[in-house]
């Protein structure tokens, strides 16, 4: 595989993934009106909620290499779903807390249940010492993936 084809595989692993949860989700009530980016929205709200009143706008726009205003944007799309709400912050009003609804928490619970099936189903086509190469090779690839983009954010 050349570097061309090699990003352009990447691409499609990437389209791929998202038509896949796109198709399995959709028909589903708890996520129908959700687009697979506010599915991940919500999944990084409820990683960064353990333990707290829910992330600041702040650490979700980090989180998701984002910019605060595209995150605003984004979190008041979820809020209009009635799939999370916001609150001030107690300790400095100019805060904003997110936490996922009752609505929230089911959306969260399909999307969770999809991409472990999916990790399931793509890891039973690979041998053990596969597996381990290609979980390797992926967490190699996304760790200069993310200095890339923490270089470019410098």
């Amino acid at each position: 595989m050349n570097d061309i084809e090699f990003g352009s595989c990447l691409y499609k692993l990437y389209h791929s993934a998202v038509k896949l949860e796109a198709d399995a989700v959709g028909g589903n009530k708890n996520c129908e009106a959700l687009t697979v980016n506010e599915l991940n929205l919500i999944e990084t709200i409820r990683r960064l909620s353990k333990g707290s009143d829910g992330p600041t706008i702040s650490a979700i726009a980090s989180e998701m290499n984002i910019t605060r205003p595209s995150t605003t944007v984004a979190v008041n799309k979820l809020v209009a779903k009635e799939i999370v709400s916001k609150s001030e912050c107690e300790k400095d009003g100019r805060s904003v807390r997110v936490k996922l609804t009752a609505k929230g928490e089911k959306a969260y619970s399909v999307h969770h249940s999809f991409q472990n099936t999916l990790a399931k189903d793509i890891r039973a086509s690979f041998s053990e010492e596969e597996y381990k190469t290609v979980t390797a090779s992926l967490a190699k690839l996304s760790k200069y993936l993310g200095e890339r983009l923490g270089a470019l954010e410098a």
